[in-house]
């Protein structure tokens, strides 16, 4: 227990549960504690207390350096990014969270304050970027590259060579065929089969 680092979770919704469950079946850190949004009333998660709002980063590094972005992305990743480029501007890390029951290639490069949640795949020379979430069960097949700020959802399966550019949502369930390019600021919605190129900035339902 002593050789742990201690980690603050940015946010305090259902990813932040997901996040739990991962980081506290893990030997590399101990949570420290949880950020939530002004006007919450809620106390703990999971027996984890709420240490306060991101307006206390400032005095919260002098106790703790390592920080994870624990508010999932569906519409929008604006929050994640805020909170990324926030604490990032305080001083705080963002380790590699990657579940022990996640399978991670060797050969994979995985960004800072990325988080790969249970039974995800990631296969041989994949590339993902920073702050990104890799949920339960997707299946990023070799040399994927997946950029920065972005989520691929639960059971998502991405084909050889799939290019998803920055800020993009993948819903669940969602097949990506083998070397297509998702741009940047684009959601999938769940379910959806791809089989061409995605423009920038599209919704595909």
């Amino acid at each position: 227990m002593s050789n742990q680092q201690k980690i603050i979770l940015l946010g305090a919704g259902g990813h932040c549960k997901s996040c739990i469950e991962v980081i506290s079946d893990l030997s590399q850190h101990s949570i420290f504690g949880i950020i939530d949004k002004d006007g919450s009333d809620t106390k703990n998660i999971l027996g984890y207390d709420i240490l306060g709002t991101d307006k206390d980063l400032d005095s919260l590094i002098k106790y703790c350096t390592n920080a994870l972005i624990t508010v999932g992305q569906i519409k929008s990743p604006a929050i994640r990014i805020s909170l990324f480029e926030r604490a990032k501007m305080i001083g705080f890390n963002f380790p590699v969270i990657v579940s022990h029951l996640s399978c991670l290639s060797k050969s994979a490069q995985i960004g800072e304050g990325t988080v790969l949640l249970h039974h995800s795949f990631i296969n041989s020379s994949v590339r993902v970027g920073t702050n990104s979430i890799i949920n339960t069960k997707a299946l990023i097949e070799h040399d994927c590259e997946i950029g920065s700020h972005c989520h691929v959802s639960t059971g998502t399966i991405l084909n050889g060579g799939v290019r998803v550019e920055d800020r993009c949502f993948i819903g669940s369930g969602a097949i990506i065929h083998e070397d297509i390019t998702i741009g940047s600021d684009s959601i999938i919605s769940a379910g959806q089969v791809i089989r061409k190129d995605v423009p920038c900035r599209s919704i595909v339902r």
